[in-house]
């Protein structure tokens, strides 16, 4: 099966279950999994931003470093979002919704000084997938990342993925 880069959100769902379905995992992976993992994510990203909760700690930025972990909350978003597929019809009308937000990136309402991490972590928790996804726009505006940059990003680090099975991963 040949792939190329995404060019929307819809695209990055096909090929996030590509690679949930090729990863070999010791047990089923549960929704709490998921969640937990999107999680971790959010913290490992507030680490590489400006914005730090670690302030007493003096790092360089990195923004590569910082548009990598960004980029990893995408992964685990995706997850979530394909995994909502059971229910056929609500999958259907969210993978849609969020595939349109993400398309046309519309303007998020952005608070100078503040990247909401807290609001995305708290709208994962409760399973809200559209506040999540304009979260994360808001959060890539905020920071100058486009919709360009993520699905590069995304991209990029799916093809290094897909060659970490079956050697970094099971």
């Amino acid at each position: 099966m040949e792939f190329k880069k995404p060019e929307t959100f819809g695209e990055i769902l096909i090929l996030q279950q590509y690679l949930d379905k090729n990863i070999h995992s010791s047990r089923e992976r549960t929704l709490e999994d998921i969640t937990m993992s999107f999680i971790a994510e959010c913290v490992e990203f507030n680490e590489e931003t400006k914005f730090s909760h670690k302030t007493w700690k003096t790092k360089e930025y990195d923004k590569a470093k910082e548009l990598e972990e960004l980029t990893d909350i995408f992964f685990f978003f995706a997850q979530m979002v394909n995994y909502c597929d059971t229910n056929l019809d609500e999958f259907t009308k969210i993978a849609y919704l969020i595939d349109l937000d993400f398309n046309e990136w519309n303007k998020k309402y952005i608070v100078e000084g503040h990247i909401p991490v807290l609001y995305l972590i708290e709208a994962v928790s409760k399973n809200h997938l559209l506040t999540v996804s304009d979260s994360l726009i808001e959060i890539c505006q905020k920071l100058g990342y486009t919709k360009q940059d993520i699905l590069e990003s995304y991209w990029n680090k799916w093809q290094k993925n897909m060659t970490r099975i079956g050697k970094e991963w099971n």
